[in-house]
């Protein structure tokens, strides 16, 4: 089976790809993303590129650097993993996570940088790979743990409660309010 991708719906009349394949592409996708589909369409398919094409519109536009080697393009860092459709699908955007070449927290800026974006299920997939990486440590259920750092008492009725460290004999604000004005007496304020 031949490699598909968007391109293919830009096909010049002799089934290659020419000047006005890349006009009329370029109506729906950024230069990147169909130099990347060119260069697929080539690499898979053997298609055949016009010279026009590759002396006036791709030449200067990065674009996915070189698989074989490890080149990664600067200009346009996911290029190599971009997808059929033109982004960084589910499977494209996996790719490049296992890759172990980016940090998790860059790959939508970095897709974007290489004119693409993350459709619903690679977003999705994303946020929930966020999630786990960002979690909270869920501490064990411990009657005397207290989120505040005060010490953990017993109320009237026999529930644990928080004391405040700095609250008065009764545990009242007016206390705590009380010792804070005398503080302040005491250094003139």
């Amino acid at each position: 089976m031949a490699y598909t991708n968007f391109m293919d719906a830009f096909r010049g009349p002799g089934g290659g790809f020419g000047k006005q394949s890349w006009l009329r592409a370029v109506q729906h996708y950024s230069p990147r993303q169909i130099k990347v589909a060119l260069q697929q369409q080539a690499r898979h398919n053997n298609a055949s590129i016009g010279w026009r094409l590759r002396e006036q519109h791709m030449r200067g536009t990065p674009g996915m650097g070189n698989p074989d080697t490890g080149y990664i393009n600067p200009g346009n860092p996911l290029g190599r993993f971009q997808g059929p459709h033109g982004n960084l699908g589910r499977k494209a955007y996996q790719a490049a996570r296992d890759s172990g070449l980016y940090k998790l927290d860059d790959l939508p800026d970095l897709a974007r940088q290489s004119g693409m974006f993350l459709p619903e299920g690679a977003q999705s997939q994303w946020e929930m790979d966020m999630a786990e990486k960002y979690k909270e440590e869920k501490f064990e259920s411990d009657p005397n743990f207290s989120s505040t750092g005060a010490q953990v008492g017993t109320n009237a009725m026999g529930v644990l409660s928080a004391k405040d460290p700095n609250a008065g004999k009764t545990g009242s604000t007016s206390d705590l309010k009380r010792t804070n004005r005398l503080q302040i007496k005491s250094l003139n304020i």
